[in-house]
């Protein structure tokens, strides 16, 4: 009976000092609005790419990060590379990490458009508790981008 009590005590006093450990979850949501079908080749491999129907959206959930953060600023695939956005199998703009000048259509980081953008996101943050946090950073393809592409 001792033993019992004994180990019951431990137990309570081993679990009240255990501490809960702050987590941030992170989801990435893209949406195509453009009116036509969009591809997105984050790297000089096809293998990579992303494809999405207009008014599609998909959404990337991805391990939890230790600590309570904002989350994510850019897109998953943005990884200070080019990526380039292919509208309706055509049309191609990419968009730029750097801010130097380069042929054909695209974005520098400055443009309200570009991945490299974090004024191109709608950010939100759900489930803020004080050991939990949700942020989803959301991206729209819209009509604009497709008619960059086009020029």
């Amino acid at each position: 009976m001792i033993f019992f009590h004994v180990s019951l005590l431990f137990a309570l006093l081993f679990f009240s000092s255990c501490r809960k450990e702050e987590a941030t979850f992170n989801k990435f949501l893209l949406l195509n609005t453009s009116g036509v079908i969009v591809k997105i080749i984050p790297t000089t491999s096809m293998a990579d790419t992303l494809s999405l129907t207009n008014n599609q959206s998909k959404v990337y959930e991805f391990p939890f990060e230790r600590g309570l953060s904002t989350g994510d600023n850019y897109a998953f695939f943005a990884d200070f590379k080019p990526v380039t956005v292919i509208f309706n199998n055509t049309d191609t703009i990419i968009h730029y990490f750097d801010t130097l000048t380069h042929t054909g259509r695209y974005y520098k980081p400055s443009s309200g458009r570009s991945f490299y953008n974090k004024a191109s996101y709608e950010k939100d943050i759900v489930n803020d508790t004080k050991y939990l946090r949700t942020v989803t950073l959301k991206y729209i393809i819209i009509a604009q981008d497709y008619l960059d592409a086009k020029k």
